[in-house]
């Protein structure tokens, strides 16, 4: 059965666009499950030693988000039939703490088995001792995925990503932006738009000009002291707290630049009438900022559930069904060797070498220092704008 949380749709479903559109192809469009890049997958036996198991896997909700892991559910049950998988959807923000309420109440009975998670909650996860190592050898899919997406100790593995770069009027702005340090050029003073906090309490825009800079998210004060200034010579438009909020303003030509998800200026320019609308986006030389989306196994599964869950997510990484996802759902992947449909594969910001070069900030650390973070930003930026 699916089960569904309440949950209000998030930056991801917005980023979505057309998930559900060829939702009709189905099965068949993942060439069958049972094939040699599923691994695991290939009979009851294999799975649990063909003791009957059931597992709850989390998804997210809207955008098209759940036609495919629908897809492998069927498809997997009916390879092996002894396996039970019950989807829970939600959004990671709403469903994470459940996670961590129900861990305190009973650590050997889990609410989520494994699943889909966002950095966020793969870092919080990774604080609170949530999830459980990996194991190549019942996942070898693994392999496919680029090295710098891999997490230490295998305590989960990434499969996908947005990137976070800087949007930009592109009617307006003839020289586009080519580093983080361009939030700061005089060109662009008084049209710059930042996100307050840096998206959802990130500092995502913090941290990419900490990293151009020879520093880190745990050598950041170099970034503070940039924007200080920048706040103080009245280089910012404003600070936005909604996607409208910038979109708008880049649209009017009020601002020219803002730090955000490259994703946006792709869907926002399908919005127009003739997909020709005026949003560009520019991938910094020192790297994107990398907003990772994983597959995790939550500590306290039983060992015939996390076979299960392993098996479930080799079938994803393989080549056929994590291709679907990504095309689907015009997510960045992470794995290697995939054929994107022609809208993506021409776009510079779902190129491998791109992905590679992305920045993965320190975000344990960044986590830590949130609250720091937010009083630095309050006392040494918004007070000076």
């Amino acid at each position: 059965m699916t089960r569904r949380s309440d949950a209000r749709i998030t930056r991801r479903a917005l980023l979505r666009k057309g998930g559900a559109v060829g939702a009709a192809l189905g099965l068949g469009a993942l060439g069958g499950l049972a094939t040699p890049a599923a691994g695991p997958a290939l009979g009851a036996a294999s799975i649990a030693g063909g003791r009957n198991v059931h597992v709850t896997e989390f998804i997210w909700i809207g955008g098209g988000q759940g036609v495919v892991p629908r897809e492998v559910k069927t498809s997997f049950e009916q390879t092996n039939p002894n396996v039970n998988i019950e989807l829970y959807e939600g959004t990671n923000a709403l469903t994470y703490p459940k996670m961590v309420a129900q861990r305190q109440v009973n650590p050997n009975s889990p609410l989520i088995n494994f699943g889909f998670f966002n950095v966020d909650a793969q870092t919080k996860g990774q604080l609170d001792g949530m999830w459980a190592p990996l194991d190549p050898k019942k996942i070898p899919n693994m392999g496919a995925v680029y090295d710098n997406y891999h997490r230490p100790n295998n305590a989960g593995i990434g499969w996908g990503l947005s990137g976070y770069g800087i949007l930009y009027n592109k009617k307006l702005v003839k020289e586009p932006p080519t580093s983080w340090n361009d939030l700061f050029a005089p060109r662009f003073k008084g049209r710059v738009m930042v996100f307050d906090y840096g998206q959802g309490g990130g500092f995502n825009d913090v941290l990419g000009v900490a990293y151009a800079n020879g520093g880190n998210a745990a050598h950041i004060d170099a970034a503070f002291e940039k924007f200080s200034k920048a706040a103080q010579d009245g280089q910012f438009l404003a600070l936005f707290t909604t996607n409208e909020g910038v979109k708008d303003a880049l649209a009017r030509g009020e601002a020219l630049i803002a730090p955000y998800y490259t994703s946006f200026g792709i869907t926002w320019n399908q919005e127009s009438p003739q997909g020709d609308g005026p949003f560009g986006y520019a991938l910094p030389r020192e790297g994107m900022i990398a907003y990772t989306f994983y597959f995790n196994i939550v500590n306290g599964s039983t060992p015939d559930q996390v076979d299960a869950a392993s098996a479930v997510i080799n079938t994803y990484l393989s080549k056929p069904v994590i291709e679907r996802y990504c095309n689907l759902t015009a997510t960045i992947p992470a794995v290697k060797g995939l054929s994107l449909k022609p809208e993506l594969q021409q776009e510079p910001v779902f190129q491998p070498s791109v992905v590679q070069r992305a920045i993965q900030p320190d975000w344990v650390t960044a986590n830590k220092q949130n609250a720091a973070w937010r009083q630095r930003w309050d006392r040494e930026v918004k007070a000076k704008m």
